[in-house]
């Protein structure tokens, strides 16, 4: 395997005077934080640590490269996670509730965090600064002090989990940054590479790489997210003012989005005539899909996924056919719901070819063979590179393995990325947003290579 550091790609550019609003604020001139705004809440000081855009990643020395088959890692570390407790949370205990919304972990390892005191909750919404420790340190829980589970949590908590984080892979292609105005940064977000810190994802974000490679463009806000495994056109805006402009101006559908996909057979036969979609979508947050009624086992959805339900409207065109029987088809929603272009075309027929959460097919099996693999075994060796270590292979034809925890608790290590995960989520789905405008203004992104080749 030849593997790399990353290397830094975009460089400083002065950013050009033209602006969306006429009277909106510039970057330069953004509110600064306040320091003695945190003085004294150990809590904000964490969020303060925790700020991709006050200690940004360092882009040469937390990241690592695969260059064979593509793959961005972050280097493993320590983390001190902090929230608060959402009403539907009270009323739990605090390990019951982490197993229950982080199952990547089991019950047994938050009872031993709690223990060493590396998982705790705090009243009144402020924090001792022993708070995430490892000194064996328990939280005062009161009555619930005996309890294996800690204690029941209530409104005006906050909890704490400190972890060494290993996050999930995306591919190593760069955010690239296409335009900068007073206002608004567009760029071509990667598909596989979410907007924003999500899950276990921090690092490996679009917001986090600018953070760490783009300095000069300040704090950037997303204006409206793509799903994860999408391509295309993202902006983020420069100032709050700009942000709840453009933000605005989509709810009040003032701006027209753009979209191209690769679809499985001849799209309405051939026909450049525009089709409009109008299937109303709710969204299945457990299994992460959008759902609409018909649409196979889907017919016991519980309560909370059919009050999701929506309108829905995106029109679509064909645009040509390629060699191997797909098309190319112009997706233009008019609405926002959660995976509305890909549940719309699997509603016509027409799936995005490669789009399996819909009804396409993989197209690279052997590719994401080479990436389980590689996350299998890569290791970090003396001198912070990534090596191969062949005796972490992993036989899936046998019951999936347990997951090693070390004495640190980390059921991740020694390997870079997850452990024992079946399902690298790598695909890059063919849906690439390409232009949104406006008023008197439009950003576009250039085509991705899957759109592409020979044409019939």
């Amino acid at each position: 395997m030849r593997m790399r550091a990353s290397a830094r790609v975009e460089r400083w550019r002065a950013p050009t005077n033209n602006s969306l609003f006429p009277h909106s604020a510039t970057a330069m001139s953004t509110k600064k934080r306040k320091a003695n705004d945190r003085a004294g809440n150990a809590f904000d000081a964490v969020l303060e640590t925790n700020d991709l855009f006050v200690n940004p990643p360092d882009y040469d020395g937390d990241y690592r490269v695969d260059d064979d088959v593509g793959v961005r890692f972050v280097v493993p570390y320590f983390f001190d996670f902090i929230c608060g407790v959402k009403a539907r949370w009270a009323g739990k205990r605090l390990c019951e509730l982490f197993a229950e919304e982080f199952p990547m972990r089991p019950r047994a390892y938050y009872v031993k965090a709690r223990a060493m005191g590396r998982l705790r909750v705090e009243g009144g919404g402020r924090a001792s600064d022993a708070g995430a420790t490892t000194s064996g340190r328990r939280e005062d829980d009161g009555d619930d002090s005996g309890h294996e589970d800690g204690p029941t949590l209530r409104g005006g908590n906050r909890v704490r989990h400190y972890i060494h984080r290993h996050e999930p892979p995306v591919v190593s292609d760069e955010v690239k940054v296409l335009k900068v105005s007073d206002d608004v940064v567009s760029v071509c977000k990667p598909a596989t590479v979410p907007v924003h810190p999500t899950g276990q994802y921090r690092k490996n974000t679009v917001v986090a790489l600018l953070a760490a490679s783009r300095r000069d463009l300040g704090r950037l806000l997303p204006i409206h997210r793509l799903d994860k495994n999408v391509s295309g056109l993202l902006l983020l805006a420069r100032t709050p003012e700009a942000a709840n402009r453009m933000r605005e101006k989509m709810e009040a559908r003032e701006m027209r989005k753009e979209y191209v996909a690769r679809v499985r057979g001849v799209f309405n036969d051939g026909d450049g005539a525009s089709v409009t979609e109008e299937a109303r979508l709710g969204f299945d947050g457990k299994r992460r899909v959008a759902v609409w009624l018909g649409k196979p086992e889907t017919e016991d959805l519980d309560e909370r996924t059919m009050k999701s339900f929506k309108d829905a409207s995106t029109t679509f065109t064909w645009m040509r056919t390629l060699d191997d029987g797909t098309s190319l088809v112009r997706c233009e929603p008019r609405t926002g719901r959660s995976h509305q272009i890909r549940a719309h075309l699997a509603i016509l027929g027409h799936p995005i070819a490669n789009d399996v959460t819909y009804g396409g097919k993989h197209t690279d099996p052997e590719r994401a063979a080479r990436i389980q693999r590689l996350c299998d075994v890569s290791i970090l060796d003396s001198n912070g590179e990534l090596v191969a270590d062949d005796a972490l292979t992993v036989d899936y034809s046998r019951p999936r393995p347990s997951r090693e925890t070390t004495a640190a608790l980390c059921p991740h290590c020694p390997r870079i990325a997850h452990a024992g995960d079946v399902a690298i989520d790598l695909e890059a789905v063919w849906l690439h947003c390409v232009r949104y405008t406006g008023d008197g203004w439009s950003f576009e992104c250039p085509p991705p290579p899957w759109a592409s080749p020979t044409k019939k």
